[in-house]
């Protein structure tokens, strides 16, 4: 993973769990994934966790 700087943290979190929200609606409507909305949750918390971790350093 490259650096970053602190100013795009926060761009790179709504872009990377709106990917997530898109994904998770697409998967959700065909039907492609089993429970897709557990699997959302948990990578909507990873990317927030990272997020914050990363703004803390």
């Amino acid at each position: 993973m490259c650096e970053r700087a602190d100013a795009h943290v926060p761009d790179d979190v709504s872009a990377e769990i709106t990917f997530l929200l898109e994904g998770a609606q697409v998967s959700a409507q065909s039907g492609s994934v089993d429970r897709a909305g557990d699997r959302l949750v948990a990578a909507v918390s990873a990317v927030l966790d990272r997020g914050t971790a990363v703004r803390e350093a």
